[in-house]
This record gives structure tokens, C-alpha cells and sequence, in this order.
């Protein structure tokens, strides 16, 4: 599973280029909604792949993660159909930033501190087995 790991992180590099890249194009030629929207779910598709990610690999991961990456998909999304440049400008940078944390709870560096707070993993949430009684 360590691929589903290596994707997520790589793609997930990737989508903070495209999301720069719509802010870029948006105040240079104007909103593209089209674009938007193709980079709002290429993020949903991240977000689900990071899921499964969590889900598969059995990694404690801190639950800022996906706070802030359920924020920026929600900020992409109300922004993603908008013909109004300055709403795609204010909620792309918005997303940027929250897509950035995201990034920096699981950096190594972030992880000393921020990273910590409200760890959780997947395997550790096991159910419990009754005793066998003799």
C-alpha cells in the first residue's frame, strides 16, 4: 500500500500547482470555469485516494489533514461554476492556503509541531473480542 501513499502525496503536490495555476490564469485572462471545475474535482479525487490512503496503510495521521483538505474542497467547489474573478481569486487563495497546511501537518518538519494534534489511525480503532471462556 505504500503506493497509495506515494500517489497521494505526489498528486497531491501536483493539485498545489493547478490551484496556483487557476488563481494565475483568473487574473491574468479572466475565470475559466471550465478549469475550475476540472481542478476542484481533480482535489475531490485526491481527497478520496487520501481516504484510502488512511484507511489501507494503517498510519496514524493527524485529523488537521482532513479538516483543512475538506475546507479547501468545500472553498473550490463554491468557487469552481463562478464567472466572477475576485470570488475565484478570494476562494482559490483561501483553498491555497488551507491545501499548504495540508500539506505541512504531514511534513516532516510539521509534524514536531502541529502535526501532533489530534492523532488518529485506522488499525488502532479495532473491535473489541470477547474473552473465550474455558
Amino acid at each position: 500500500m505504500d503506493i497509495l501513499l506515494k500517489s497521494h502525496k505526489h498528486y497531491g503536490t501536483l493539485l498545489l500547482a493547478l490551484v496556483l495555476a487557476v488563481i494565475v490564469v483568473t487574473l491574468l485572462k479572466g475565470p475559466k470555469p471550465v478549469f475550475q471545475r476540472i481542478v476542484a474535482v481533480l482535489v475531490d479525487i485526491n481527497l478520496v485516494v487520501g481516504l484510502a490512503t488512511a484507511w489501507f496503510t494503517h498510519r496514524p495521521f493527524s485529523l488537521l489533514h482532513p479538516i483543512f483538505a475538506l475546507g479547501a474542497v468545500g472553498l473550490l467547489h463554491a468557487s469552481a461554476k463562478s464567472d466572477n474573478g475576485s470570488k475565484v481569486i478570494k476562494c482559490f487563495s483561501i483553498a491555497l492556503v488551507l491545501l499548504i497546511a495540508v500539506w505541512a501537518v504531514n511534513a516532516p518538519w510539521g509534524q514536531r509541531y502541529i502535526g501532533q494534534i489530534w492523532m488518529y489511525n485506522f488499525s488502532a480503532q479495532s473491535v473489541p473480542v470477547a474473552p473465550v471462556a474455558q
